[in-house]
């Protein structure tokens, strides 16, 4: 009997203290604080896990649907599923919430949006970091990368002028002074540059393009090309061989694709304008049974051949 005893109240004792092991590893995702739920949905985007992620956030939504870093993260998912009106919405939800502050909303919202209407968007961004930066000291590493993001806001309004509202009676006006306010707000900034050369480009002004290609070049080639922070985006270096083979720079613009090609060997304009480049150095003054003449076409070849079976 005593050992029947013995055994009744520490078998009891272990009962409940399985239950609260199994209370506390269950964790229910309701306790969750809104800023926990948030990490976590980071945490699974970051992972590419779009669709557990939206689970999340809608559990933060529910907690506070106010919340507009919660309703920046809902875009943002949306975004990336295609639904675009969704997201869409959400952002205009941040926008009527907290009008003066967080840039990130506005800048989504530019690159929504066409013309005019996509102008405003990326003014108000600008804006919007522009009381940011205004807290901030102006050596800090967060300044720098408002500065850059601001500079890069000017860009992609100078690119809208340049093409949508090309036909708008101030556009070359607005294009060169956005220019100027992302050379003021960031010398560093090669895409302001870049920018500058296609400006430049559309006015017949050719030398002054190439001279300020040779300025956007010059801030970022000789960096460490494993290190992307460095560098301009692979779209923005595409953007430029294409610059570099209106004027003509079939040797520089040759030097850029070798660097993509190494970075990433599967994009479809990368072997497009390889080939390209290659057609056009065959048509310098080589007769055409000449040696080098066939050698650059069958390059140009293979290029187009690689960029058909990527397509």
């Amino acid at each position: 009997a005593t050992p029947v005893n013995k055994m009744g109240p520490r078998r009891g004792k272990n009962l409940n203290v399985l239950k609260k092991a199994k209370a506390a590893m269950k964790a229910p995702e309701a306790e969750y604080t809104v800023d926990q739920l948030l990490e976590k949905t980071k945490e699974l985007m970051d992972d590419n896990k779009y669709d557990s992620a939206f689970k999340l956030v809608v559990k933060a939504l529910e907690k506070d649907g106010n919340n507009t870093q919660t309703l920046l993260l809902a875009a943002i998912i949306q975004l990336e599923s295609g639904e675009i009106e969704l997201a869409t919405s959400c952002l205009l939800r941040c926008v009527g919430i907290s009008p003066e502050r967080g840039f990130e909303k506005y800048m989504y919202l530019g690159q929504l949006s066409v013309e005019l209407e996509a102008i405003k968007y990326f003014q108000l961004g600008i804006n919007a970091m522009q009381r940011d930066l205004d807290e901030l000291p102006q050596d800090s590493e967060p300044a720098a990368v408002l500065r850059r993001k601001m500079a890069e806001a000017f860009v992609a309004m100078t690119e809208i002028y340049l093409t949508d509202c090309c036909f708008e009676a101030d556009a070359e006006k607005k294009c060169e002074q956005f220019l100027e306010q992302g050379v003021n707000i960031d010398p560093g900034c090669p895409e302001v540059y870049q920018t500058m050369a296609s400006v430049r480009l559309s006015q017949n002004r050719l030398d002054d393009a190439r001279d300020c290609l040779s300025k956007s070049m010059a801030l970022w080639v000789d960096k460490d090309a494993t290190d992307p922070s460095q560098l301009p985006s692979y779209e923005n270096r595409l953007a430029l061989v294409r610059l570099l083979l209106e004027l003509d720079d079939k040797e520089k613009a040759l030097n850029i694709l070798e660097r993509l090609q190494k970075e990433d060997d599967e994009s479809v304009d990368m072997w497009y304008l390889y080939g390209w480049t290659y057609h056009l150095q065959s048509e310098e003054g080589a007769s055409a049974d000449s040696e080098d003449k066939i050698e650059l076409l069958s390059s140009a070849r293979e290029c187009f051949n690689q960029a058909i079976k990527l397509a």
